[in-house]
């Protein structure tokens, strides 16, 4: 991306619209493949919407292109977020190398010095002033304006306090799970010889939809989707599978150090439908690896990483930049997909297994 394109990019993410800057990028990923400053705005986008996969992956991509003390912060902000205190230490020390007085590494170093695996440490992290081992953000104001980030930086703190008073960070997006509820219209809620793959009461019908949604108020999402496809593969009426549907809109994309209610193989290899646009976190070898300019595809060998047993092959796809080849051992975060009946999954994220 060249000109007015890389400048738009730029002018969104100045003005902190980290999501529009991803969509606007992420479809361009594999025509700039050779831009740092393409995946260091991509991958510091990233970095500040929570989504620490696909800043590692992008921000990696952005080192081997051009090394700089932002793409190395941004790396140490992942490493520590992951549990790795060692890659994160060794990454402020080699901005230090850089520039000696950066403060941001310093911080960091400093909160590893008192105490790497101590209840203030994850403390730190669950509060989400991990941010303050970002990058710092270019300027988005003049001076004349110097009280709205001002009163930006109060909005963070309220949050934090907040967040301490409730027991995680304030979402509004997801507290709008509340309001999509059965239609008080709907006479039925299931129909019966519908053909359908699954067979429901309008009890059981009722019980899922009701279930789907505690499951996402409780994060659970991976467990929600199970309820969720449940009812678009019943019988259950039209105006509930289209609640259902608004529904699955309010699952996110997982990350590593968070995900949780991953599914086996086995049970989403007999059943994929059930299983659709779930997430699986599986670890196994790369096979017959194919790389065209908008993606990456292979073969999984699920379970083979240690090549002692094979549970299964599942095609995978996945659309961001990674140093890949046939025989290595991943472990990798991905969305399953049922297109046809079949078994595939989009990675989301990777990470390449140490194995002796």
């Amino acid at each position: 991306m060249q000109g007015k394109g890389l400048r738009e990019a730029q002018r969104l993410f100045r003005s902190r619209k980290y999501p529009e800057v991803i969509r606007a990028l992420e479809p361009e990923v594999f025509r700039h493949r050779e831009n740092a400053q393409f995946f260091v705005l991509l991958g510091l986008s990233c970095l500040h919407t929570g989504d620490f996969g696909g800043a590692q992956s992008y921000l990696t991509r952005a080192s081997q292109l051009k090394e700089s003390s932002v793409v190395l912060l941004g790396l140490a902000a992942v490493a520590l977020k992951k549990g790795q205190n060692e890659e994160a230490l060794n990454l402020w020390l080699e901005v230090m190398d850089l520039e000696p007085s950066n403060r941001t590494a310093k911080k960091g170093m400093n909160i590893l010095r008192k105490g790497a695996g101590s209840p203030a440490l994850q403390e730190f992290l669950d509060a989400g002033r991990i941010k303050t081992l970002f990058p710092a953000l270019p300027s988005r104001f003049r001076w004349q304006f110097l009280a709205v980030p001002v009163l930006a930086v109060l909005a963070v703190v309220l949050a934090v306090v907040l967040f301490s008073m409730a027991g995680h960070a304030p979402d509004s997006a997801r507290r709008g799970v509340a309001s999509v509820d059965l239609p008080p219209t709907v006479t039925r809620l299931a129909e019966e010889g519908s053909g359908s793959t699954i067979q429901l009461s309008e009890k059981e019908v009722y019980s899922s939809f009701q279930k789907a949604k505690k499951l996402l108020l409780q994060y659970r999402d991976n467990q929600a989707i199970l309820e969720i496809n449940r009812i678009l593969l019943s019988n259950a009426t039209p105006p509930v599978k289209e609640r259902a549907l608004a529904l699955k809109g309010f699952v996110r994309v997982p990350e590593f150090s968070s995900f949780k209610d991953s599914f086996a193989y086995r049970d989403v290899s007999a059943n994929p439908a059930l299983y659709d646009g779930g997430f699986v976190a599986w670890k196994g070898k790369v096979a017959n690896l194919r790389v065209s300019k908008d993606e990456i595809a292979f073969d999984f060998l699920v379970g083979y990483q240690e090549q002692k047993e094979l549970e299964g092959i599942v095609p995978m796809v996945l659309r961001f930049p990674a140093t890949l080849e046939n025989g290595i051992a991943l472990e990798i975060l991905g969305a399953v997909s049922a297109s046809s009946g079949k078994l595939g999954v989009t990675v989301t994220s990777l990470h390449k297994l140490a194995l002796p």
